[in-house]
C-alpha cells in the first residue's frame, strides 16, 4: 500500500466505523416513548470520540503536504484516468437520479414544506416554499457541471481555470444546510440530525476549496482536511433515516470528495527549479 493512500483509507475506513457506531447510536442512544437522547450513552460518546481522532489524525497526516498548489499540478493525477472520470460521472448520476426522485415527489415536499412555513410571514412562506423547486433544478442542472469538471481534469487544459460549474454545486449544498436547517430548527434533539449537519457543512467547505483552485492557488491541507472529513461524515449520515433523494446526494457528496482527496494526495513531485538544477550540475562538475 502506498502511504499517500493513508489518509484516504483512514476516512473511508473510519466513515465505515462510524456508519457502525451511529447505527449502535440510533438503536441504543435514544429513549424509545419520548425519542430523547440518553444521557452519557455510550453510542453516542464512542461517536464522537471516534469523530474527533480520525480529524486530528487526518490535521496530522496532511500537514506535511504541500501549502499551496495550482490548478493544473493539483489534480495532474487526473490527465486520461478512466477511474477519476468515471466515478464523478457517477456522482454526477447520483445528483441528478436525487433531483428526478425529489421532482417525482414534489406535491408531497411542498405539503411538507408547507407546514413548516403556516406561521410565517407571507413574504417569508413565498422563499420557504421556493426552496424544494429550487433543490431540485440545482440537483439536476449540478450534472452536467460535474461531467465537465470532470472532463476538464481529464484534459487538464486550460478550461478548468476560472470553471464556474462548481459554484452551481457550492450553491445547491448551501440550499440543502438552509432547507436541513429549517426542518430540524424546532427538533431540540441535537443528536438527531447533527452528523447530517455536519456531513453538509464540511461538503460545501470541501466544495469551496476545490472551486478555489480555478481562480487562484490553491490550498491542498484545507482542500484535503475538509474533503476527507467530508466523505466521513457523508458515510457517517447514510446510517440514518433519510428521503431516497437525500441519501443520493450524501453518496454523490462521498463520491465527488474522495475522488479529489485521491488526485491531490496522487500528485507528482515538484519540478526541479532552474536554481536546483544548476546546484546539482556544480555538485557534479
Amino acid at each position: 500500500m502506498r502511504k499517500n493512500w493513508i489518509p484516504l483509507l483512514l476516512a473511508l475506513g473510519g466513515g465505515a466505523v462510524g456508519f457502525g457506531l451511529r447505527k449502535w447510536q440510533l438503536a441504543t442512544g435514544f429513549e424509545p416513548g419520548t425519542g430523547l437522547a440518553v444521557p452519557g450513552a455510550p453510542s453516542a460518546l464512542a461517536l464522537a470520540a471516534w469523530a474527533v481522532i480520525v480529524a486530528l489524525a487526518v490535521v496530522a497526516l496532511c500537514w506535511p503536504i504541500q501549502d499551496q498548489m495550482a490548478w493544473d499540478r493539483a489534480f495532474s493525477a487526473g490527465r486520461q484516468s478512466t477511474v477519476m472520470v468515471t466515478a464523478l460521472v457517477l456522482a454526477a448520476a447520483l445528483l441528478l437520479v436525487a433531483g428526478v426522485i425529489e421532482a417525482m415527489d414534489l406535491p408531497a415536499v411542498m405539503a411538507a414544506q408547507a407546514a413548516l412555513t403556516v406561521s410565517e410571514s407571507p413574504i417569508a412562506r413565498g422563499a420557504s416554499l421556493a426552496l424544494p423547486p429550487l433543490r431540485i433544478f440545482l440537483s439536476i442542472a449540478s450534472a452536467p457541471c460535474l461531467f465537465f469538471w470532470g472532463k476538464s481534469i481529464y484534459n487538464v487544459g486550460e478550461k478548468g481555470k476560472e470553471n464556474l460549474g462548481l459554484l452551481v454545486v457550492c450553491l445547491l449544498y448551501c440550499v440543502w444546510l438552509i432547507s436541513d436547517y429549517q426542518r430540524r430548527a424546532a427538533d431540540p434533539v441535537i443528536w438527531d440530525y447533527v452528523y447530517e449537519v455536519l456531513a453538509i457543512v464540511f461538503t460545501l467547505m470541501g466544495l469551496y476549496y476545490i472551486s478555489g483552485y480555478s481562480f487562484q492557488i490553491g490550498k491542498p491541507r484545507r482542500t484535503l482536511f475538509f474533503c476527507l472529513m467530508g466523505s466521513f461524515f457523508s458515510l457517517v449520515n447514510l446510517a440514518d433515516p433519510h428521503s431516497l433523494a437525500d441519501l443520493f446526494r450524501g453518496g454523490a457528496s462521498a463520491l465527488f470528495l474522495a475522488t479529489h482527496a485521491a488526485l491531490i494526495l496522487e500528485q507528482p513531485p515538484a519540478p526541479i527549479q532552474p536554481a536546483e538544477l544548476e546546484t546539482e550540475a556544480d555538485d557534479h562538475a
